[in-house]
């Protein structure tokens, strides 16, 4: 039989075992689920104007979404925007289906939210390129990652108007860079070009 102490011992190394176990699970929950802590901010062209959101995330997990002061048509939005939110917070998920009756909102809102989560989710390393139309043309950047933030934004193409594009293509790169974030003011008389940067940056960080 075995004695005491070795009985005690057997069960610590399986209490050991149990608590390993425990946290390679939570650790394995945490990493797919690949949501960073935070408030994030997203928006989209919906039936009336853009619709913004602020989105929760807390415990790696979908906790609250706030949609900020619309311009989407009163009586059909509103319910329609509850009902959204409600839906996603018990899926955990942006992909939900839109309520008949207000597309335009819904998708916008849907829209909003999906692109607060990849904010959500973090930047991985590598070199990316992404395209946007520009007051000109297509407008092409090169988006570096690095340590899992935005080390670099470079415009490699473009068809803009000198001298008056000239401060976009400067400015908007570097806020970027800043703020770790394609969202970042549009320079005064070059909104435009502005956009087109933000949106290509956006499609280089996203676009599979």
């Amino acid at each position: 039989m075995l004695s005491m102490q070795m009985r005690r011992n057997i069960s610590l190394v399986l209490f050991i075992a149990l608590l390993v176990v425990t946290g390679v699970v939570w650790s394995m929950g945490s990493s797919e689920a690949g949501l960073k802590d935070g408030v994030y901010f997203g928006s989209a062209q919906g039936f009336g104007g853009q619709v913004e959101v602020d989105v929760t995330i807390s415990g790696g997990k979908l906790a609250k979404i706030e949609v900020r002061p619309h311009l989407e048509t009163p009586g059909i939005a509103d319910p329609a925007i509850a009902t959204l939110v409600e839906q996603m917070l018990s899926a955990q998920d942006a992909n939900v289906d839109v309520v008949s009756g207000a597309t335009y909102t819904s998708k916008a809102l849907i829209a909003a939210v999906q692109q607060a989560l990849r904010k959500a989710e973090g930047f991985k390393d590598g070199v990316y390129t992404g395209s946007a139309q520009g007051f000109g043309g297509t407008l092409t950047v090169e988006v570096t990652v690095a340590g899992g933030a935005i080390a670099k934004v470079a415009v490699l193409e473009n068809s803009e108007t000198p001298f008056i594009a000239e401060q976009a293509l400067k400015e908007v790169p570097e806020a970027i860079v800043a703020q770790q974030s394609w969202e970042v003011e549009a320079v005064s008389g070059a909104t435009v070009t502005s956009k087109a940067i933000m949106a290509a940056v956006e499609a280089a960080l996203f676009t599979e």
